[in-house]
């Protein structure tokens, strides 16, 4: 079976440190009769959310085949991997392609939104320019309210049912 393993190293590691946890996860994988296939390093960058006070960490995936029985050993080595603040291990379709984390092409948001989604967009952007056309200026709004308020004194003060 195929699997793709994404690693977030602790930011604090040397390159040297970052070398020897890479070559331990390796051996680890290899111990349990997984071959490594592909590797890409993202290098360090942004969390979404702190980790062991760390806002930022050492990205790694790996993608590599073996058998189901020996990633249970896997899971429970990476658990107490020195270094290692967080791991990701899934498994992967047969027709998966890897992309290299350098030749992405730079995707904006505005690129990755469905078509459906650029529509909405566009109803949301033309209905608020409608909206701030139609409003009307605040003094005559406040004008209109004025005579409103007054038409109903004067009916309440010239009613003669009522007694003042």
């Amino acid at each position: 079976m195929k699997y793709e393993l994404m690693l977030i190293l602790s930011p604090k590691l040397t390159d040297k440190e970052i070398e020897k946890t890479m070559g331990e996860i390796k051996e680890t994988l290899k111990e349990n009769s997984c071959e490594i296939f592909a590797e890409d390093t993202w290098g360090k960058r942004d969390l979404a959310y702190k980790i062991s006070t760390h806002a930022t960490g050492y990205y790694v995936v790996i993608n590599f085949e073996g058998e189901p029985e020996g990633i249970p050993a896997v899971h429970k080595d990476f658990r107490i991997q020195a270094g290692l603040l967080r791991y990701l291990l899934i498994k992967v379709a047969d027709g998966y392609k890897l992309e290299k984390f350098d030749t992405v092409e730079d995707r904006t948001p505005r690129k990755l939104q469905s078509r459906q989604a650029e529509e909405l967009s566009k109803k949301v952007t033309t209905r608020k320019r409608a909206d701030v056309k139609a409003v009307k200026p605040a003094a005559q709004v406040v004008e209109q309210k004025d005579e409103k308020l007054d038409e109903k004194l004067s009916a309440i003060v010239n009613d003669a049912d009522i007694d003042i």
